[in-house]
């Protein structure tokens, strides 16, 4: 099984009369374990191919798999669930909620979208927080400026 794979992907959009083609006829395939990097001048579709593998959008026509579920399928809550259960998202603009700690941020999908118990989630939370280095003590409290 592919991690993903694409067969003749396009991704259109419109804006009144006008279209553009962010992505033509693209095909790919990711195995598992594999390294991967989509680089390309601003404007080249770098942005919107991984909209699409992240189930934030769906192609215009061609196939696209993730971890053999084709995503054009899948309909928003679908994709959300899926999005949910297989991928994860490093932002380049860290995309955190402010108001919340570093926990409660991390916390948070688990929370509303996974629906986790708190127990599993609070596990869960220090578990990835301890992966990248992250100290406890600070997590738990908001610091009032």
């Amino acid at each position: 099984m592919s991690l993903v794979s694409a067969h003749n992907l396009t991704k259109t959009y419109r804006s009144g009369d006008i279209e553009v083609s962010a992505i033509k006829g693209v095909d790919f395939t990711i195995e598992p374990a594999s390294f991967v990097a989509f680089v390309g001048p601003s404007g080249s579709g770098k942005s919107t191919l991984l909209n699409m593998i992240g189930c934030l959008d769906h192609p215009t026509s061609g196939t696209l798999k993730v971890l053999d579920t084709d995503i054009a399928t899948l309909d928003r809550r679908a994709a959300a669930h899926f999005r949910g259960e297989n991928i994860g998202f490093v932002f380049q603009d860290f995309n955190l909620i402010p108001v919340l700690t570093v926990f409660e941020n991390v916390e948070y999908p688990l929370r509303m979208v996974q629906k986790w118990p708190a127990e599993k989630r609070r596990r869960q939370v220090m578990r990835l927080l301890e992966a990248v280095g992250k100290p406890k003590r600070p997590l738990f409290s908001k610091t009032v400026a």
